[in-house]
């Protein structure tokens, strides 16, 4: 079997505003350890994502330095973008958009602002109460959005990140003929526009939305070479 490997360089710019919604389990044990503990009790209420203030802070995605976004989100982005270009004969390029392509890297570069954004900065305004959270990332120069969710017959308030001028890039390598550079911009565009990343967005089987869409530019950055 001979492999087809180019390597692209791709920048996805916001349409839309993103938020993020990382599902951490450590995290989640943190909240229901804090929760569980006595002395929050008196300050503790059900179904509130303010409650701790720092309860926003569990579902950033970040790299361990900087925040970031996991090759896993961005490649299921793709993934549904393939269910909509055609292949040979009635298939689509759902599976190859899996097998066919491999990130470079675990995770891809966030920017917010045209600026990085250091989780360790985030995380010093912790313990402080939920109006100085908000204050806090808004002098970072993003905010937080707080909404009222349906669960089940009760509802929930929501706090999510909000980044309002975005954008994600990094290296994408091909190891398919059939994904041309035309295919692979298909997809991105695809993806961009109907798909979009992290929570609320368009593709979302749960809760969708109009949030995480973007516009795409990719280039090429290396010309084919075959293996065997």
């Amino acid at each position: 079997m001979s492999l087809d490997q180019r390597i692209y360089g791709f920048e996805l710019t916001g349409s839309m505003p993103l938020l993020m919604h990382h599902d951490d389990v450590e995290r989640a044990d943190d909240l229901i350890a804090w929760r569980k503990d006595p002395k929050n009790k008196s300050v503790s209420v059900a179904g509130d994502d303010r409650s701790p203030a720092w309860t926003w802070q569990t579902y950033l995605y970040h790299d361990g330095d900087h925040l970031a976004i996991p090759q896993g989100n961005l490649m299921t982005c793709l993934r549904y973008a393939g269910t909509k270009i055609a292949s040979k004969g009635k298939s689509t390029f759902k599976s190859l958009s899996q097998s066919g392509l491999l990130l470079t890297s675990d995770f891809c570069e966030f920017l917010s602002n045209g600026k990085p954004v250091a989780i360790k900065d985030v995380l010093r305004f912790r313990d402080e109460p939920f109006s100085v959270h908000k204050q806090r990332v808004r002098d970072m120069g993003f905010d937080l959005l707080v909404n009222r969710a349906k669960v089940g017959v009760s509802k929930h308030v929501r706090v999510r990140a909000k980044f309002s001028s975005w954008s994600v890039s990094g290296s994408i390598q091909v190891l398919d003929a059939a994904i041309t550079t035309d295919v692979l911009d298909q997809m991105f565009a695809i993806a961009g526009t109907y798909a979009g990343l992290c929570d609320w967005r368009p593709s979302s089987k749960e809760s969708p939305g109009p949030y995480g869409t973007f516009t795409a530019k990719v280039s090429a950055i290396s010309k084919a070479r075959k293996t065997a």
